[in-house]
């Protein structure tokens, strides 16, 4: 008995295991987005309130804008915004103004975030000859797994994991702190050392004063090397200093150099590190995974965004993409027309919300109902924010009933018998 006991208990184990695994590798979203480089900063292209514009990708700056972004991509100059426990650049030294709410901010089709405080640049020359309109941080990322490649010059955007070619135990763990600082180890002779990780700061391991005068009297120096004072062009050389074995995660840093620099309120990690391997940064679960370009193949599936199925006689939860796609793209600024063939009965909704969740058996019993004549979806109000923002959705539940041709009949509360009027007497009259 107890060996049968015992081999129930390990098949449990197992099945517990190669599940996890399974879940791990599986996710809902994955979008690759190319970016291109000036001077070998990253350079990606983000859509604010509906103006789409390139910026530097900077994981250890905060998202700031030149003064003139503010006209071209519809600041609210009304509503100011804040970052809480900060009032200027946390890890770099950078000449600030007024922080305002940006509004809507988009990256790709699928990765969105609203109203991020955003500080307004003083002159920043060096930006305007990279043709950018500013500076995105990690927070857009905040819900997502990012992965950097230098090599092909795409960031992959997953959820809820990284993606499948990122081998597992090429991980570690990392600190999010104040600023949105990715404190990450590297090991020096077999001896882990945290920094802020930087895809802005030139170099591999940049130090501050203090930093550098103390890692002197350990490392032998070695030639002067250019730095960047905040965002300014590189003008500057620095002493440096030959760092002796040197490991990122599992990967060998060759030549590895530690450099000066006096415009640092905190020691970080350049984005040189960028060429040595494939980088991802895991917010939601804090684990960061580097490994070489050529340890494996990357599949071209690997680039694909989980289609939603729509079933009818269902009520199915869609995505704001899938609105802007099947509904009204609302970007466009065009009168609401809905083209589809068949009227569609939307239900906005939340898990804390006690009357959206009684409703949801009942809306699942009209979409049975009115199978083949209408489609039913519905939209977690507290994930697409951005979509319940642009139709003023602020009381849960709320309905869109939308015949062919036509503009929502919006209802709000849960009301099933008028609903079943509405679409008698409205969509399928």
């Amino acid at each position: 008995m107890k060996r049968i006991i015992t081999k129930m208990y390990l098949c449990l184990l197992a099945f517990c295991i190669t599940g996890g695994i399974s879940a791990q590798t599986q996710n809902s979203m994955t979008e690759v987005i190319p970016f291109k480089t000036i001077d070998g900063k990253i350079i990606v292209e983000a859509t604010i309130n509906g103006e789409a514009a390139d910026f530097v990708l900077d994981l250890s700056g905060h998202n700031a804008l030149l003064p003139e972004a503010l006209k071209k991509l519809h600041i609210n100059t009304e509503k100011r915004g804040t970052f809480s426990s900060y009032q200027d650049f946390v890890f770099k030294q950078v000449p600030v103004g007024k922080v305002y709410e940006m509004g809507t901010v988009a990256i790709g089709k699928n990765t969105f975030a609203n109203d991020l405080p955003a500080f307004t640049l003083e002159d920043e020359p060096y930006l305007r000859k990279l043709g950018v309109m500013g500076v995105l941080s990690g927070a857009v990322f905040r819900t997502s797994v990012l992965t950097i490649d230098m090599q092909r010059k795409k960031i992959t955007i997953t959820q809820p994991y990284r993606p499948s070619y990122m081998k597992l135990n090429y991980r570690e763990n990392f600190n999010l702190i104040t600023g949105l600082g990715v404190v990450c180890p590297i090991n020096i002779q077999g001896k882990p050392i945290s920094f802020v990780l930087d895809t802005w700061s030139e170099g591999l391991v940049n130090l501050t004063e203090a930093d550098f005068n103390t890692w002197s009297a350990q490392y032998t120096k070695g030639s002067n090397q250019k730095v960047s004072n905040g965002y300014k062009e590189i003008s500057q050389n620095e002493e440096s200093l030959i760092l002796p074995e040197t490991m990122f995660v599992k990967t060998k840093i060759e030549d590895a150099i530690a450099v000066k620099n006096p415009f640092l309120k905190r020691s970080v990690l350049g984005k040189k590190i960028l060429d040595y391997g494939i980088i991802s940064i895991d917010y939601i679960h804090q684990k960061i995974y580097f490994q070489p370009f050529d340890m494996v193949p990357i599949p071209e599936a690997e680039a694909k965004v989980t289609e939603t199925k729509v079933e009818d006689g269902k009520l199915n939860p869609i995505t704001r993409q899938f609105f802007l796609e099947h509904i009204f793209d609302y970007r466009k600024g065009n009168d609401f027309v809905y083209n589809g063939d068949k009227p569609v009965v939307i239900d906005f909704w939340a898990t804390w919300c006690g009357p959206c969740m009684r409703l949801l058996p009942e809306m699942e019993k009209l979409a049975e109902k009115y199978k083949g004549k209408v489609i039913f979806y519905k939209v977690n109000a507290d994930k697409e924010k951005d979509l319940c923002s642009h139709f003023s959705v602020q009381a849960l539940p709320t309905l869109f009933f939308i015949p062919v041709g036509g503009k929502p009949i919006i209802e709000v509360g849960a009301t099933p018998e008028k609903y079943v009027q509405i679409i008698e007497e409205q969509l399928l009259k």
